[in-house]
């Protein structure tokens, strides 16, 4: 058997085994929908010449991506931490981004292709993490701590990369995606800083440490999961995205 062969044999494998794990997560339609409809998709992304940047695509869920093609409009503001083929997609679709990356080596290169395709409405930086003598004893999960689980970035602080945000006014931005770094440090810093009926993204709310961050995040905003396949890997993931509500409005989760 070749190895076409058997990749064919293995992915229908791997993916009722992702669905069976994530249906278990998440017993409802909307989940059973997205992995019945993504399948083709999820198959055709694995193969050894697509990748993000190329496809202009977020590295995200299949289910969140159909959700914000549809939602998203040519006068809106977004911000993301974390850059890649979603600062493409938010280009082609948004009237302002701004992005921050924390690697200078995928900074250099998606910069590149940014001024190669003169797009102008990226605002992009570099903002590198520094050390940090008290990395060692922080909680990941605390969002004062500023800090990473890659072990990568033992003993760095993320705080100067995570308060990237704090120069816009409140209710600046109508998206902020929080994809990279010191994530729950992240969210708490994004907050404020997206309009009323504006969205907070959330990508891999399925790990445990990013839950109280999303709890405390959805006191006052109506809170959807995306859960499914994602683009490029052999992993099913949960986006959750977070529409914030007027005051005198009650959080509806769904």
């Amino acid at each position: 058997m070749g190895t076409a062969e058997r990749s064919n044999l293995y992915r229908p494998y791997v993916y009722l085994k992702m669905f069976v794990k994530g249906f278990l997560r998440h017993p409802g339609a909307g989940f059973v929908y997205s992995s019945l409809k993504y399948y083709r998709s999820w198959k055709e992304h694995l193969k050894a010449d697509r990748n993000s940047v190329d496809d202009r695509l977020p590295w995200i869920s299949f289910y969140a991506i159909g959700f914000l093609e549809r939602i998203v409009r040519p006068d809106m503001r977004v911000f993301e931490y974390g850059s890649g083929g979603s600062t493409l997609f938010w280009a082609d679709r948004v009237k302002e981004v701004v992005s921050v990356e924390h690697d200078r080596r995928w900074f250099n290169k998606l910069q590149e292709a940014i001024r190669r395709e003169r797009i102008g409405n990226v605002r992009y930086i570099l903002a590198e993490p520094e050390p940090d003598a008290d990395n060692g004893g922080k909680d990941i999960s605390d969002p004062a701590a500023y800090v990473s689980d890659d072990p990568h970035y033992a003993g760095m602080n993320f705080e100067r990369y995570v308060r990237t945000i704090d120069e816009y006014p409140e209710g600046y931005f109508d998206i902020v995606v929080v994809d990279g770094r010191a994530r729950p440090s992240c969210i708490a810093h994004a907050e404020a800083k997206v309009k009323t009926g504006g969205r907070l993204i959330i990508d891999n709310t399925e790990r445990p440490y990013y839950q109280s961050a999303v709890r405390a995040a959805g006191q006052q905003w109506k809170t959807r999961i995306f859960g499914g396949p994602v683009p490029y890997i052999y992993h099913f993931s949960d986006t959750t995205i977070l529409q914030k509500m007027d005051k005198s409005q009650e959080k509806v989760k769904k």
